[in-house]
């Protein structure tokens, strides 16, 4: 089998203090569900599966939102959950798991999947293997069509239905699913580009002048509509994106930009 096809991966639930207001806080937020499946992307096939629930000692009690959510809850995980010792040796299969891969993919995991396994990982004591992680957030070119990112839209957009949204295995194998539709090499591709910022130009109109700030408004929704977002702080419309698109030509807007220096 050629090279780099082995692809584990993988997606946490978790209970955390305040994800959407605040984000991570890796102190107090904790894994309850490990999922991963190491997968042949020259086959599309499963080749190993791996799916604990967990029960960290010093967690946060489940809140009603993660239980209607995943249907966790704080009984399921004292009866079902594993304790410090079997955790451990968890992180220890899952290290094995990583190191025979050639890429560890998550959705959204640069933001959730990999700083949580991370400080697991340290909390006891271990090193997580070092790997290329494709985020299918970032790293798939969808159809412009769809507009949104979250798993339950992609799945709907792919045809299907996770019948087991939100746990953890069954997200995996959802997340495979949608990127069997992609050229594996592209993704990988995107996952090894370093990702660079660049900035619209748009220069303020003249406010008095209503055929000026007329234009500039066709010109700031067509730059928002391409991805840009603006941050009121720097008061400026920027986004991040591969630097191999740029390389190769591929970044084509209707309006100025250049990449941040």
């Amino acid at each position: 089998m050629s090279k780099g096809y082995l692809v584990l991966g993988i997606d946490l639930e978790g209970i955390n203090e305040n994800l959407l207001e605040r984000g991570l806080n890796l102190a107090v937020d904790r894994v309850i569900e490990v999922g991963a499946v190491l997968w042949d992307f020259k086959k599309h096939a499963p080749l190993q599966i791996l799916s604990e629930l967990i029960d960290e000692a010093d967690r946060l009690p489940i809140s009603d939102e993660v239980k209607d959510l995943t249907g966790i809850d704080d009984e399921m995980l004292r009866d079902w959950g594993l304790k410090k010792d079997h955790t451990h040796l968890l992180l220890k299969n899952l290290q094995g798991f990583m190191k025979r891969a050639d890429y560890i993919m998550a959705h959204n995991g640069i933001n959730y999947d990999i700083p949580m396994l991370g400080a697991m990982f340290k909390r006891h004591g271990l090193e997580m293997p070092e790997k290329v992680w494709i985020d299918t957030a970032r790293d798939i070119i969808y159809p412009k069509k769809f507009h949104l990112r979250n798993m339950a839209s992609l799945e709907h957009a792919h045809g299907f239905i996770n019948p087991f949204p939100h746990r953890a295995v069954t997200d995996v194998l959802s997340m495979f699913k949608i990127a069997m539709n992609y050229d594996f090499q592209e993704i990988v591709k995107l996952a090894e580009s370093p990702k660079v910022k660049i900035i619209a130009k748009l220069r303020a109109p003249n406010w008095k002048d209503p055929n000026e700030v007329d234009q500039f408004n066709v010109l700031k929704n067509r730059v928002a509509k391409s991805g840009f977002r603006w941050n009121p702080s720097k008061k400026e419309w920027s986004k991040e994106v591969h630097k191999v698109l740029i390389d190769e030509g591929a970044i084509d807007f209707s309006f100025d930009w250049s990449i941040e220096s």
